[in-house]
């Protein structure tokens, strides 16, 4: 019986965020500021209107919710969100959390105990301002089921931040400074990251509650704010492309901040099960890596081979044809894309490269159990298989794009050439494995400062030699160091060796400066900078080979 009880017991760890964070006196002074704020917001809203004879009850309430909405976001998605960081890096700084780490709790009741047990307050200050959201529906009659689809994406939403908030605090070297780092890293992932479904790319933006928000409520909004949120260009909340199809959005929502939510949940998790863990184990980032594709996939996909979505991203009025897409359009999606998942690769690797130390770790754990080599999927082992498998699914799903292309005969009308495709390929593997071997022979904070002063310094060289002197030559060669440069015009040369289509500008199938001031061949440029990545992954490699033998045989 005892046991049976035990099970629907309340999680410790929210008892102790509420007798710690909702004493009564923070309690009643938050909660009629909140109020109080609320209250003005829908009552300022509504007599206006009324008074004002500018419209109905109804249509006046149905004005006031989303200042109320605004307000519930800004409670629990910005205070709640600093909340949980600065509550998570102040308990690893008195070192609470190793001794909670220690206690008989599993690893997923102490995640659900921080996620929900640190912003508690904010739960509470939240529902303060749920009478005045019955208040509206009353009055107004909106739809429950509205309110509800909305209330659900709201949640996940919130369920995001405040996962983002938890990892940032748990693995942050300088906990002081979580709460800082976890506003910044909200701010790039659910404001700046979701300005790219402008060029194709639209599971970022619906990491956030804008295209519910926006949409959703569009439906049950007076006529005049209904005009005036047209007007301002805000979207419907039509389906979403994916690959040939479409998806609703309510469950494209859920489907990116799921996956999202998950990533976050398994690096906490780890981190719970033992802080000398990874962020990401070998499969789990493989899983990871893979589900980036997909979505990233998806969006270029449906662009590419949907007429609809196409002129809904290039063209909102639907007035160009088929015949009307250019090669550089398709440049421009592969080129998002590659450097989509050019950063998650780049983030992968440096989350699953073990350490020095780590390594030797495996090395003697292996020895203790009699085992010949270290098991592939630990943090110890080289993540040279890893980076291989997802330099691989980066060549298939840009070849299958390609296809895609090829097939549509809207962009290009024949296979690029063997020599470019060969030359990507081997750029390609090239620069990730240099990559890989670089963070395995070097501690991670000395890969970062490696990789500005190879790659940044170059870049801003050849800036400076085109901008400046119009030496375009020597700045190309100069920017081959430089990833994107690199992979950029050789995925160039790749698109301009295909057959423009029939009746198509030939001139739109340029990628590759054609000045008549060059004196030079971009393929040369290509084809140099190609071997000297291939040239420096060989080099790498060996020395990455070398030290690992090197700490097997330490032991």
């Amino acid at each position: 019986m005892s046991q049976a009880a035990s099970r629907f017991e309340i999680n410790p760890l929210c008892v102790k965020g509420l007798r710690s964070r909702c004493r009564l006196k923070f309690l009643i002074s938050w909660g009629v500021i909140w109020l109080t704020i609320s209250t003005f917001v829908f009552l300022s809203t509504y007599l206006t209107l009324v008074e004002q004879e500018l419209s109905s009850k109804a249509d006046a309430a149905k004005a006031a919710l989303p200042g109320i909405l605004v307000i519930q976001s800004i409670i629990l998605m910005l205070f709640g969100t600093s909340t949980v960081a600065s509550g998570v890096a102040q308990e690893r700084d008195e070192g609470l959390l190793d001794y909670i780490r220690m206690t008989p709790m599993s690893p997923t009741a102490k995640v659900l105990g921080y996620l929900f047990g640190l912003p508690i307050r904010e739960y509470i200050l939240f529902a303060f301002t749920l009478p005045l959201v019955a208040i509206i529906v009353i009055i107004s009659g909106f739809s429950l089921l509205t309110l509800a689809h909305f209330y659900l994406v709201f949640f996940t939403s919130v369920l995001v931040y405040h996962m983002t908030a938890l990892v940032v605090g748990t693995v942050s070297p300088k906990p002081r400074l979580a709460s800082m780092m976890s506003m910044g890293l909200v701010v790039i992932l659910y404001f700046a990251l979701p300005n790219l479904s402008r060029v194709g790319i639209t599971f970022f933006e619906f990491l956030t509650i804008r295209p519910t928000f926006l949409g959703l409520l569009q439906q049950e909004l007076p006529d005049g704010l209904r005009a005036r949120a047209e007007l301002n260009g805000i979207d419907t909340f039509r389906p979403v492309p994916f690959f040939n199809g479409t998806v609703r959005p309510t469950l494209y929502t859920i489907m990116v901040q799921g996956f999202l939510i998950a990533v976050m949940f398994s690096i906490v998790y780890r981190k719970w099960r033992d802080q000398a863990n990874h962020l990401f184990s070998k499969t789990g980032a493989l899983v990871v890596f893979g589900g980036v594709t997909t979505f990233t996939l998806a969006s270029i996909w449906s662009v590419v081979a949907q007429d609809e979505a196409y002129h809904q991203l290039f063209n909102p009025f639907g007035s160009m044809d088929s015949s009307s897409r250019i090669p550089q359009t398709l440049y421009a999606l592969m080129m998002i894309g590659l450097m989509i998942l050019g950063g998650t690769y780049l983030f992968l690797i440096c989350a699953t490269t073990p350490s020095r130390n780590r390594t030797l770790v495996g090395f003697r754990q292996m020895r203790r159990l009699g085992r010949s080599n270290i098991p592939l999927a630990a943090d110890a082992a080289s993540s040279f298989p890893l980076a291989m498998i997802m330099l691989t699914i980066t060549a298939l799903a840009g070849a299958a794009i390609l296809m895609l292309a090829h097939s549509k005969g809207d962009y290009i009308a024949s296979s690029p050439s063997a020599q470019s495709i060969l030359t990507v390929l081997v750029l390609l593997f090239a620069i990730g494995l240099s990559i890989q071997a670089l963070t395995e022979r070097i501690a991670l904070r000395a890969f970062g400062v490696a990789a500005f002063l190879l790659w940044m310094i170059p870049f801003f060289t050849m800036v400076i030699f085109m901008a400046a002197f119009e030496a375009y030559e020597v700045g190309f060669y100069v920017g081959q160091p430089f990833p994107p440069v690199s992979m950029g015009l050789a995925l160039g040369w790749l698109l301009e060796s295909t057959t423009p289509v029939s009746g198509g500008d030939v001139s739109s199938q340029r990628f590759l400066p054609t000045d008549d001031n060059l004196t030079f061949h971009p393929q040369t440029v290509v084809t140099a900078g190609t071997i000297g990545y291939a040239a420096a992954a060989l080099v790498l490699q060996r020395m990455r080979l070398r030290h690992r033998r090197h700490l097997k045989g330490m032991q």
